[in-house]
């Protein structure tokens, strides 16, 4: 036969099996279609709540493969080639194949156990109800977000404010233990039969009352350890009284060669109580303004004028400091409290240093940081003071007693 007799068959050869490959794809795109459908139902379904009749959001293999069947007989033997579609495919096709693990990529038809939709398809009452309760779970959670960080804040505040009521405690504890035993002192002076000791559990008895005996039990503690650490006035030591041993304080009387200097006169610094470190100072400043507590007793006070004493003691013990722009001193105040802002808060942090824990007409001066805009809520005329404050004379009164123990101490010198 002719060469273009076969030539032609051949061409009718090839144009089926083209035909053919077209066909099998249309059908393919149609069992996807209607895959993808009935899969879009079921994941929507089952995202929406329909929990009775859909047990999970896929579907398996088998049931797929039954769905296509009814469907349409003739897809039957379509239905892997659909698969392997799928498999090949680079495209989001809306269909995800899944095995035996969820997380691992399925590589062969064989692997295939379960078919599940991308795109759930839902209704617009079930997509505004999931939105809506998506947005009330992200406000839950900033909510409780908030409430934490304003739970630990208010913790820490809390924290913050008991341990200076604390320590406050604790000082006031202090100075009514040294004025006790201060007093019993010069009472063994006049009664020589008098012990020159006092019982540890007579002084607590005698300053707090019974019914306040547990809850200023930690403050109570904390001053017999400062005593111990801080004071050296006083020393503790054991005594047999009453058929038993109990430990007691005795007023250490001081040396002979000071008895000159033992009257101290008012309004005058009288030394450090103790040393400043980490446990009772806090750290650097974030505010210029310092509130300090015990430098009067506005009962004691005489005259109008009695609180420039305190505001020249002030920038007197604070000579070196050319930050002090305002002192305010609040003549009404039990506790005796003069208010203090600086430039920085590097200035109130020295001014701090100066002036905490140190004794001040016979008064342990205690002093806090305060905000700045607590501070010039209480004095709005300080928002604009910016010129440092100096002593209104060169001869530092308030100062003249720790200089007279300074050159006694130099005089003795060694021996």
């Amino acid at each position: 036969m002719p060469y273009n007799y076969y030539f032609s068959l051949a061409v009718k050869h090839q144009t089926f099996k083209i035909d053919e490959k077209v066909e099998e794809g249309k059908i393919i795109l149609i069992i996807l279609h209607k895959l993808h459908s009935h899969l879009a139902k079921i994941a929507g379904d089952y995202d929406c709540g329909d929990h009775v009749h859909y047990k999970n959001r896929s579907l398996s293999v088998q049931d797929a493969a039954d769905y296509v069947t009814v469907l349409d007989p003739n897809h039957e033997d379509k239905f892997n080639g659909s698969l392997q579609w799928i498999l090949q495919s680079a495209d989001d096709l809306g269909i995800k194949l899944l095995g035996n693990d969820s997380d691992v990529e399925v590589n062969d038809v064989s692997e295939v156990l379960y078919l599940e939709s991308t795109h759930p398809q839902m209704s617009f009452i079930c997509r505004f109800r999931r939105a809506f309760l998506t947005v009330l779970h992200r406000m839950f959670l900033f909510l409780v977000g908030v409430g934490i960080v304003w739970g630990v804040h208010y913790y820490m505040k809390y924290r913050w404010r008991k341990e200076e009521s604390e320590t406050r405690q604790m000082y006031d504890m202090v100075e009514k233990i040294i004025d006790v035993l201060r007093r019993h002192n010069e009472a063994c002076q006049e009664n020589k039969d008098l012990q020159p000791y006092l019982p540890i559990p007579h002084v607590r008895d005698s300053l707090i009352s019974p019914q306040n005996r547990k809850t200023m039990k930690k403050a109570w503690e904390r001053a017999v350890d400062f005593v111990e650490t801080n004071e050296s006035r006083i020393r503790k030591e054991t005594q047999r009284i009453g058929g038993g041993d109990y430990l007691v304080w005795r007023w250490m009387q001081p040396p002979s060669t000071c008895d000159k200097i033992t009257v101290v006169p008012s309004k005058v610094w009288q030394g450090k109580a103790f040393h400043l470190d980490g446990r009772n100072s806090p750290p650097n400043s974030l505010t210029p303004c310092l509130k300090i507590r015990n430098m009067f007793d506005p009962v004691m006070e005489l005259g109008d004028d009695w609180h420039v004493a305190i505001q020249e003691a002030i920038l007197e013990k604070c000579s070196d400091n050319e930050g002090i722009v305002h002192i305010a001193v609040d003549k009404n105040s039990r506790e005796g409290c003069v208010y203090v802002k600086c430039l920085s808060p590097e200035y109130a942090g020295k001014a701090f240093k100066a002036l905490h824990g140190s004794w001040f007409d016979g008064k342990l001066v205690t002093v806090k940081y305060l905000r700045l805009d607590r501070y010039h809520y209480r004095f709005p005329q300080a928002v604009h003071c910016n010129t440092p404050l100096k002593p209104s004379n060169r001869y530092m009164n308030s100062m003249s007693h720790l200089r007279l123990l300074t050159n006694t101490a130099n005089s003795q010198g060694p021996s």
